[in-house]
C-alpha cells in the first residue's frame, strides 16, 4: 500500500449547475477511492452535499473577473475545408477577445493560492491540481508525479498545451509563442507553489499581458510558475521542473479533460478588419448548442441564421458607407459596432485579427 498521506488534492471548482456539480461529485469520489484527502476551493457556495464529500472546503466570495478587452486574451478558431481527396485545407484564422465573457485568470490564481495555503497549513508535501471537470481511471500518473517531486527532486510536473518557442513560423508570420500550462492537471511541491502564486501582484501580471502578449491564462500562468523566458530576464526563472505534453499523457492515463464547456452559452462573434480590402468580416459561431442571429446594417435586419455546436457563419461589409452593425442573439441584443463614433475602428483593430490562409 502507497503511502499518500504527504500528498492531497485540490480541486478548483464552479459548480452553477447539476451537471458540473455531477461531474464534480464522481471526480471526488474517484479521488477519495485512490486514498487521497481532498480540498475544494470555488467562487459559489458550497452545497451541504460537495462538502461533506471532501476533507475541505474553501469558499471565496471575492470573484475576480476581468471585463476589459485589452486584458481578456486571444481565443481563435482555424476554418478548415475538405479538397478533392477529403485532405483538410486551411481556408482563414479568426482571432479575437471578444469571444470570452470575462478572463478569470485572476480568480483561478486566487482558487490556487487559497487551496495551496491550507495544504501548507497541514503540512502537506505534494499537491496535485485539478479542474473541477475531469476524470481518472487510476492514479497511476499521480503516484509517478509524487515520486518525481519528493525523490528525484523536481519542485513540480507541469502539462504544456503549447511549448514556448521564441521564433516561430504562424500562417506565414513569425512570432513568439508562449508556453500554454494547464491548470487541468499538475503536480507540484507544497512549498515551490505557494512561493510562486504569491511573487506578482495582479498589477503586474495586467501589465504582462498587455506588454509582451501573454494573451490567454495558461500563457500567464507559465510566467506565474516561473518557466517563461521572460522570467530569465528578471532572474525569477525556475529549475527542476519537468513539463510534460497534455494531450499524449491524457491519452496514455485515459484522463478526461474539459466535460463541461465553461462558457457554452456566450457565442463567438465578432467583426474583424479585413486585410485585403477596404470593409470587414463578420464571423458568427456557437461553441455548443444552438444559436439564433439577427444582423442589422444601417438599423435595417440584414440577415437571420442559426448556427449550432461549432458551425459558424461570415460576412463581409465594405466600409463605404457602414454605420452600424448591430448583432441581436437569442432575441435579445448581443452587440453593436457604430461607426459613427470614432474609436470604434481601432477597437475592432485591437480586438479581433481575420488572417487568411497563405496561398499554397
Amino acid at each position: 500500500m502507497i503511502d499518500k498521506t504527504s500528498d492531497i488534492v485540490l480541486i478548483h471548482a464552479y459548480l452553477s449547475d447539476e451537471e458540473r456539480k455531477s461531474v464534480c461529485h464522481k471526480f471526488i469520489k474517484q479521488f477519495k477511492s485512490f486514498g487521497y484527502d481532498v480540498i475544494i476551493t470555488s467562487h459559489l457556495p458550497l452545497d451541504k452535499d460537495t462538502q461533506e464529500l471532501v476533507d475541505y472546503a474553501i469558499y471565496d466570495k471575492d470573484n475576480t473577473l476581468i471585463d476589459d478587452p485589452a486584458l481578456k486574451g486571444y481565443l481563435i478558431h482555424y476554418a478548415y475545408a475538405p479538397d478533392d481527396e477529403g485532405n483538410p485545407v486551411p481556408l482563414f484564422n479568426i482571432a479575437s477577445r471578444e469571444f470570452f465573457k470575462n478572463n478569470t485568470i485572476f480568480a483561478v490564481l486566487r482558487l490556487l493560492l487559497a487551496g495551496v495555503t491550507y495544504a501548507k497549513l497541514l503540512n502537506k508535501k505534494v499537491i496535485h491540481l485539478f479542474d473541477y471537470d475531469g476524470f481518472l481511471p487510476f492514479d497511476d500518473e499521480l503516484i509517478e508525479n509524487s515520486d518525481i517531486i519528493l525523490n528525484q527532486e523536481k519542485q513540480a510536473v507541469f502539462y504544456e498545451r503549447e511549448t514556448e518557442h521564441l521564433d516561430i513560423e504562424h500562417w506565414g508570420e513569425r512570432r513568439i509563442r508562449h508556453w500554454q500550462i494547464m491548470t487541468l492537471i499538475m503536480s507540484c511541491n507544497v512549498d515551490f507553489l505557494y512561493r510562486r502564486l504569491r511573487m506578482y501582484p495582479n498589477q503586474h501580471l495586467k501589465r504582462m499581458i498587455t506588454q509582451f502578449g501573454m494573451q490567454m491564462g495558461e500563457e500567464l500562468l507559465g510566467y506565474v510558475l516561473g518557466i517563461s523566458y521572460l522570467n530569465k530576464g528578471e532572474n525569477t526563472f525556475e529549475e527542476n521542473i519537468e513539463i510534460k505534453n497534455l494531450e499524449e499523457i491524457s491519452k496514455k492515463i485515459g484522463f478526461e479533460k474539459q466535460q463541461v464547456y465553461t462558457d457554452a452559452e456566450f457565442p463567438w462573434i465578432c467583426l474583424a478588419k479585413d486585410p485585403a480590402q477596404d470593409g470587414y468580416r463578420f464571423f458568427a459561431m456557437a461553441p455548443k448548442g444552438t444559436i439564433h442571429v439577427k444582423l442589422f446594417y444601417n438599423n435595417e435586419l440584414y440577415s437571420a441564421f442559426s448556427c449550432s455546436d461549432w458551425g459558424y457563419r461570415t460576412d463581409y461589409f465594405a466600409e463605404l458607407g457602414l454605420n452600424n452593425i448591430t448583432i441581436h442573439v437569442n432575441d435579445e441584443f448581443f452587440r453593436e459596432y457604430d461607426f459613427t463614433d470614432p474609436g470604434t475602428k481601432t477597437k475592432i483593430l485591437m480586438h479581433s485579427i481575420w488572417t487568411d490562409a497563405p496561398q499554397q
